[in-house]
């Protein structure tokens, strides 16, 4: 034969099945190809099982197949050659088939024919059948190759994409975290593995737990990975491949996990491959990662496929682990740098600017309930200390101060050291309303309870502080924090164990300047609002709001109420402000009822210099109409009991008008005034509103809760609901339902806000549910089983109201 293409494959002997019903026919063929030189193993069939049987016990070299048989059919047989050995050249070799069926055989697959009258053709037939499959083979072969240089080809391309966008995720990032999580997913989703897991070792260098990782949409369902495991000691060579690599200082590759568990010995860890292989991986590898040749950590990767980490694929994440470790170590040297910029060297602890920064942090977050205090204190005497036993033994006082501080406050971001003898807290708690400056003395003091040892003397230094709180004595953390430092210098003048910025006596001149800019505040547009919801006790429903008055100075920020309102009075502006005060609450009812919102009442503070204006009543319904605009909502004044007793039957007159109008009057802050039965036979109010004192005073004894149903049981025998101020806990709320008090105010449902946080308070609170207080307290209002933020019943009143 002289055609072109590879040589016939040079076997012993060729398997040759023989679909054929005559014996004779077989043994013919058999003569014939032996006479041709071609060495032949013939196994005869004449059924479909006997045909199968032998394909699937032998992969013939060649099929021969008579046409037509009693038990059996030649296109049949072709057809299960096709299925069964699809690369297997097939012939017809018979006496009856006919041209047409001749060529649709050869569509369906069969290579030639031969007629059983012409066998001196069938040798040269078998050859070139013969030759065209190994044609076939080479040529399937060779596009197998080509397929697997290009799917190489794709995957290092991928991985030098990886690598170049990890080398620019190592320039932008700056933050340990978030490059250690970019790195992973770089490697998922450009480089194409499954899972990735960065590890670094402990401070302590004896174990390995994970700190960043990713992994594809795939791979996201499956179990997290073992890989490594926290608390392993890399000492131990052979427990998993990630401390192998930490022992070696090498990459250790397993590219074929099926086939590493088969193999005997116990080089790696049968357990973690068993885990791997479960979870459908095919291969791993683990690289360390080097700082000055030390291993810090490892960087594991896993695929699904097997044999993805050859060669140039492991020199490639070998580069990349190598930047990563320039990376980590070039932070490390920054962080450092960054460290003394914001940290005090001796203490360990934040400086002014970062302390700050952290507080602003803490401001910015939604309230849960109290007020934010801070707290700066310093260790009188400790220039004497210097002098006494030297500076080294005063800085290691200061450091012990620091030891204690950290040990008593676990949130270690909330403390400062300013410099020198100098500390800063920042607390959330509330002491109680009559001793907070004490409290929160104490809460700096509590460190200094045992005395400090110093060259073997104990000392016990003690210390001033200065208190400052967020809204009310300002609204920025900076500013927080230095009226604090004023508060601690009026203490050290003072000579004072605690100052609270709030009771720090003002320069005269401050005063006349502040009085000054705050006679034009009203004019500029500088008070707002603020208001507090009130809540049926009985359901938890929504029963309206309070109005509280704040002025925002252009020069110095948010005044406390407790500042500028006794100098509206004196001045005589309360009565202005008070009737712009009306307006305002009852333009923001309006506002709301025009939005959809279910009405709401809103009360609004009154004070004596309005409620003796001649014109009161009418400058109030003037303040209100027209009423219909409202809604069901409407105004309600609350006065205190004081105020009624300068001119008793004119109140009388003034309130019985405005009740008439549908105006509803409430006593405020009742309990601390001149109550009697037969002022409150005659008056013409609705509500009264039991003081926070009373409120507070109910955990301190078994007759605070007597006080305070006797107080509500006095209402109720009037036809008056009841309202208990400055509700903070759930243990208050508690005995006031237990007392049967109608309504509840306080910082427990929520700060005073301003008025575009009323339509989310309207939402969440308008719809009752019965026993929602207290069983399900915690799910509404949020869990407030502690006291407030440190402010006194009569700082926090006078600087809240209005």
């Amino acid at each position: 034969m002289n055609d072109a293409g590879p040589p016939i494959p040079k076997k012993p002997s060729l398997q040759v099945i023989a679909v054929e019903d005559s014996q004779s026919d077989a043994e013919l063929l058999a003569r014939f190809l032996a006479k041709a030189g071609l060495v032949c193993v013939i196994r005869r069939v004449q059924t479909e099982h006997d045909f199968l049987h032998e394909l699937s016990d032998l992969m013939p070299d060649l099929i021969l197949s008579d046409f037509s048989l009693p038990a059996f059919d030649g296109l049949r047989a072709l057809e299960l050659a096709v299925i069964h050995a699809p690369g297997v050249p097939f012939i017809y070799v018979s006496g009856t088939i006919g041209e047409e069926r001749a060529i649709d055989a050869l569509r369906r697959g069969a290579i030639d024919y031969v007629l059983k009258s012409n066998l001196s053709r069938l040798p040269s037939a078998i050859e070139r059948a013969l030759r065209e499959t190994a044609l076939k083979a080479a040529e399937r072969e060779s596009e197998q190759l080509r397929r697997e240089q290009e799917q190489r080809l794709q995957r290092l391309t991928r991985t030098y994409r990886m690598l170049s966008s990890t080398s620019s995720a190592i320039l932008r990032l700056r933050d340990r975290v978030e490059l250690l999580d970019e790195v992973c997913r770089i490697a998922v989703y450009q480089g194409g593995y499954e899972r990735v897991i960065i590890s670094l070792r402990d401070s302590d260098a004896d174990s390995l737990r994970p700190r960043a990782s990713a992994a594809s949409d795939a791979d996201l369902r499956r179990p997290t990975d073992p890989l490594p495991q926290a608390g392993d000691s890399p000492t131990v060579q052979s427990r998993t491949m990630a401390l192998r690599a930490i022992a070696t200082s090498a990459p250790t590759v397993l590219n074929d996990l099926a086939a590493e568990s088969q193999l005997p010995g116990d080089s790696y860890p049968s357990d973690e491959i068993q885990v791997l292989l479960a979870r459908g991986y095919g291969a791993a590898a683990t690289l360390p990662i080097l700082i000055d040749g030390t291993p810090i950590g490892v960087i594991t990767l896993l695929s699904t496929p097997a044999h993805v980490f050859d060669e140039p694929e492991i020199k490639i994440l070998s580069e990349l682990t190598a930047n990563l470790s320039f990376a980590l170590q070039y932070l490390a040297k920054d962080e450092a740098v960054h460290f003394l910029s914001y940290f005090d060297g001796l203490t360990g602890l934040a400086k002014r600017p970062l302390f700050c920064q952290r507080l602003a942090h803490l401001l910015s977050k939604p309230p849960l309930g109290g007020i934010r205090t801070v707290v700066v204190f310093d260790v009188q005497k400790l220039a004497a200390i210097n002098d006494s036993f030297g500076r080294y033994a005063g800085d290691l006082l200061i450091q012990q101060i620091a030891d204690r501080l950290k040990s008593a406050y676990t949130e270690s971001e909330h403390i400062a050291h300013f410099g020198g003898g100098t500390f800063a807290l920042t607390l959330a708690t509330a002491a109680q309303a009559n001793d907070t400056g004490r409290s929160l003395q104490n809460a700096a003091a509590q460190v200094f309870s045992a005395p400090f040892e110093l060259h073997g003397e104990e000392l016990r230094p003690v210390i001033r502080s200065g208190v400052a709180c967020h809204p009310h004595d300002g609204n920025t953390a900076e500013v927080l924090v230095q009226n604090a430092e004023t508060a601690l210098k009026a203490a050290r003048e003072e000579n004072e164990k605690y100052k609270l910025y709030g009771l720090v006596t003002r320069h005269p001149t401050s005063r006349l300047a502040l009085e000054a800019r705050l006679s034009g505040a009203l004019e500029r547009g500088e008070f707002f609002l603020h208001y507090q919801p009130k809540v049926c006790l009985d359901n938890g429903g929504l029963e309206g709001f309070e109005a509280l008055l704040r002025w925002r100075d252009a020069h110095d920020g948010l005044v406390p109420p407790s500042l500028f309102v006794p100098l509206l009075e004196r001045s005589g502006a309360i009565v202005d402000v008070g009737e712009w005060v009306l307006m305002q609450a009852v333009h923001d009812i309006r506002t709301w009822f025009a939005a959809g919102l279910t009405p709401v009442r809103v009360a609004v503070n009154v004070s004596p210099l309005q409620l003796r204006h001649r014109d009161f009543v009418d400058r109030v319904l003037s303040s209100i109409e027209p009423a219909s605009r409202l809604g069901a909502g409407g105004i309600d004044i609350e006065i205190t009991e004081s105020m009624l007793m300068q001119d008793l039957e004119l109140s009388i007159r003034k309130l019985s008008h405005l009740r008439e109008k549908g105006i509803g009057v409430a006593i405020d802050d009742f309990g601390t005034g001149y109550s009697s039965l037969c002022l409150l036979a005659r008056l013409p109010v609705d509500t009264l509103k039991i003081d926070r004192s009373f409120v507070q005073a109910l955990a301190d004894s078994a007759n605070g809760m007597t006080l305070m149903s006797t107080i509500v049981s006095l209402g109720h025998a009037f036809q008056m609901q009841t309202i208990a101020e400055g509700v903070e806990t759930v243990q208050q709320l508690e005995t006031l339902r237990l007392v049967k008090c109608d309504q509840a105010q306080g910082y427990f449902f929520g700060q005073p806000g301003p008025a575009s946080d009323v339509p989310s308070v309207i939402t969440r609170l308008a719809h009752p549910q019965a026993s929602r207080i207290p069983a399900q307290s915690r799910k509404y209002y949020g869990d407030r089983t502690e006291g407030l933020d440190p402010e006194s019943a009569s700082a926090q009143r006078s600087r809240s109201k209005r």
